[in-house]
This record gives C-alpha cells, structure tokens and sequence, in this order.
C-alpha cells in the first residue's frame, strides 16, 4: 500500500477502529454506513479505502494480529520479569479488546496473502512470552500461546444487556481470575490437550464455509 497522506491515513485509522466496535457489537454483517459513520467519515471516504466488506474484515484481522504481536513483544521487554510481561500483555489485550476479533473475523482472512505471515509473527512474539514465562514458573505447563490467545477473546467480547460500566467491572475481575488460574501453583490438569493455532484457524474456515 502506498504511503498515505496525513488525513488519509487517520481516516483510515479511524475506520479500522470503528469497523473493530461495530464488529465487536453487531458481528461482520454490521452495516457500512454506521462503521463510517462511527468513525466520522462519509461512506464514500470509507469506500475508497475499503471497497467491500470482505477486505474491510481482513484489513480489521491483520490490524488486530500486528497490534497483538507488537503488544507481546514489547511486554516482554519492558518487563524485568515474564510475569509481569504476561499480565501487562493480558491486560493490554483486554483494555484494547483486539483479540476478541480474531475468533469472531479470522475466517474471512485467512486467503489474505499477508495472513500468514502475520500469523507467523503473532506466534513467534506469543510464543517467546509464553516460553519465557513457562522457564520462570509464572504460566503452567499446559497453556500455550493458542490458549493464551482463545482465553482472552471470549474474556474480552461484551456482555449482552449490561452497562459499559459494569462490563469493565466484571472483565477486570475476570482478567485477575484468569491469571491467577495461569499460573502453575497448585493447578489441577487442564481438560484436553493445548490448543493449536492450526486447529483454531481450520475451525473457522469450516464455520464460515457452513
């Protein structure tokens, strides 16, 4: 994509963050004209940047999935230890709610050319955090980055029917119960075996082929 000018490219921006609430919201058949008008723009602003839906979700998924991976990784640095890079990840995930995206869109991105690179990058920063909270006995054996990822998209969709307000109470004392149940002391065995990021995206490929 070339480079966009100062306007074009907070339109854009504006677009992307809108289109990810109402998506959030309504689903990916949540209507154009009140994405570009949540983000301010008139709709023909909105297709010039996006001209259908479908590459308005893949643009949402491939957003989500960089902001992510930046996130990860940037906890993992700024952190003295991988605890505290593991809770200020999920906490950021949830304060921002881009993972919830992924389960709910990635289906209509996975033909995208740059899906799987972005998908190889989201694993390898997810993967570095988990490796290294896992070496110094702040996440349990049995949660990979898959999981990780899985936990904090269904912690992080809105509740039907109840205040903003009391939405942001509940998820904050969901996210505090989810990272005490990470950490390996004292843990029971998890049902199951670890989820991969394969089966998560071959799921999603046959529930929108259904």
């Amino acid at each position: 994509m070339k480079e966009l000018r100062a306007d074009a490219r907070r339109n854009r921006e504006q677009i992307l963050r809108a289109a990810h609430l109402a998506f959030l919201d309504q689903g990916p058949e949540a209507p154009l004209d009140q994405i570009a008008e949540r983000a301010g723009v008139g709709n023909a602003t909105l297709y010039r940047h996006f001209p259908t839906r479908g590459e308005l979700i893949r643009c949402v998924v491939l957003d989500h999935m960089t902001q992510v991976a930046a996130l990860a990784a940037d906890a993992l640095s700024a952190h003295p230890t991988a605890g505290q890079a593991l809770t200020a990840f999920a906490t950021q995930v949830v304060e921002r709610r881009v993972v919830a995206m992924l389960p709910i869109l990635g289906g209509y991105a996975e033909d995208e050319p740059g899906f799987a690179v972005a998908r190889e990058k989201l694993l390898q920063a997810l993967n570095a955090l988990v490796a290294a909270a896992r070496e110094q006995g702040a996440l349990r054996a049995d949660v990979g980055a898959a999981d990780l990822v899985m936990f904090l998209a269904v912690l992080t969709r809105p509740l039907p029917t109840i205040s903003a307000a009391l939405n942001d109470d509940v998820r904050a004392r969901m996210l505090a119960t989810l990272l005490d149940g990470l950490r390996p002391h004292g843990a029971g065995p998890l049902p199951g075996e670890a989820i991969s990021a394969g089966r998560i995206t071959t799921d999603l490929a046959a529930a929108r082929r259904s």
